[in-house]
Formats: structure tokens, sequence, C-alpha cells
């Protein structure tokens, strides 16, 4: 081996050596993650960050869709017409409506519940 190779292989040594307890705090860290299983979570998650990264980005440009429509109608923004009765209840038929009533339905059940607890 070349004089610079032993050098470069004793240097590294020496830094492993300096480190010793760093190293040690470092791998029982390791160890404990693979033990309560976070350590493959964390591989598996880093093996597909791109998906991951994808769907959140996702998430947030509907979060901010939904929040965009929600303050137009409360600033006033977007017009509310009058609706008939018959209006009324053909909108409850629709997918959309039933799930924005069952969630705000949800949300209204969360505050009342919360509110006993004060």
């Amino acid at each position: 081996m070349e004089e610079g190779g032993v050098q470069a292989i004793d240097g590294l040594i020496e830094q492993l050596i300096e480190s010793r307890e760093a190293l040690e705090n470092f791998l029982k860290l390791i160890n404990t993650l693979q033990k309560t299983g976070i350590l493959p979570l964390l591989v598996g998650m880093m093996n597909t960050f791109d998906q991951n990264l994808a769907f959140l980005a996702e998430q947030n440009a509907v979060l901010i869709r939904n929040i965009n429509i929600i303050y137009s109608i409360l600033s006033g923004k977007e017009e509310a017409k009058d609706i008939s009765l018959t209006e009324l209840t053909k909108q409850l038929n629709d997918p959309d409506v039933k799930r924005g009533l069952y969630l705000l339905l949800k949300i209204l059940k969360a505050i009342g519940s919360a509110s006993k607890e004060v």
C-alpha cells in the first residue's frame, strides 16, 4: 500500500477514536429505531419519497382550493342566490352536498363535545 493510503487510513482511525462516543450513541439510536420498527418505516418513506411528496402536494392543492371557495362564500365574493325548497331538496341528493353536510355535522359534533369538557 502506498504511503498516502496508509496515512489516510491512519487519519480515519484517529477520527473514529475521537468520535467514539458519538458513534456509540448513533449506533444505539439506530438499534432503537430498528427494534421499535421506526427505522424500516423511515427507509420505506425515503424509498417512496417522490410519491409521498406528490401526494402531499396534491392534498395541499385540494385543501387550498376548498379554503378559497369557503373564503369566497363567507366574504360575499360569491353571490348567494335565493333557492326554492324543491331546489334545496334536490341539492340534498347530490353526493358532494351529502359529503359536505356529513363533514359539517362531524365538525359540529366535535365542537359540541369539546364544549362539554370546558
